[in-house]
């Protein structure tokens, strides 16, 4: 009866050394695996930590809302109207004005506002003229203060408020008797009393530019 070979030690050996080497094959590509997973998530960390610090991390300034500021025209712009023909208020007899208005900007968004707002514009100014006289008008400074009262009546139209232009002080006419020159002098104010300082011009001021100015291309008065 034959007997069964029993393995040598060797032969154990063997066989034990090549599932060794068979089990280290089988985790070293799972190693390899892992390790670019590991260079990925922190390649990801890396590029997120750039970004919050160029977003946030630098004071904000990438969120901060930037102020827009409106261009102005290298040159001014001139915007004629329509003329305005109206009746004036009665003096001597039946009277009108006819006259050319033409606006000058300098702000290229005011031109559309102006366009849109026309309606209100015209019936601001003939209200403005009809309820002139004809002496009122006739000299250069009334011209001028007709002038300031129609920048303001358009700005109001184009909703900018600004202040009018101040008007010079008229000087007191001096009396020929010494005692009214004495009442005039008690009621003046002292020299030494300080001036009125200008109310400075504020910020939102300063953008609501408005209408530059008004120019009279023709004024006629019958």
């Amino acid at each position: 009866m034959a007997k069964t070979e029993k393995p040598t030690p060797a032969a154990n050996q063997n066989k034990d050394a090549g599932q060794d080497a068979g089990a280290s094959e089988g985790a070293k590509p799972k190693s390899k695996k892992l390790l670019l997973i590991a260079v990925g998530v922190l390649a990801l960390a890396v590029a997120g930590g750039a970004g919050w610090y160029f977003t946030k991390g630098s004071g904000g300034h990438a969120d901060a809302p930037k102020k827009a500021v409106a261009p102005k025209l290298e040159q001014p712009k001139f915007i004629p109207l329509e003329a305005f023909t109206v009746n004036l208020q009665r003096e001597e007899g039946d009277q009108f004005l006819q006259v050319g208005i033409t606006l000058k900007i300098d702000d290229p968004a005011l031109e559309e506002k102006i366009k849109l707002a026309m309606p209100e514009i015209r019936s601001r100014l003939l209200l403005l003229l009809s309820g002139k006289r004809a002496s009122e008008l006739a000299p250069i400074s009334g011209k001028k203060k007709l002038a300031q009262e129609v920048i303001q009546e358009v700005n109001g139209a184009l909703g900018i408020h600004k202040p009018p232009a101040a008007q010079p002080a008229k000087t007191p006419a001096k009396a020929d008797d010494g005692n009214a020159g004495h009442a005039d002098a008690a009621s003046a104010p002292a020299e030494d009393a300080p001036a009125e300082e200008a109310p400075a011009e504020t910020p939102e001021a300063e953008e609501a530019a408005g209408i530059m100015d008004v120019l009279f291309t023709s004024f006629i008065i019958q």
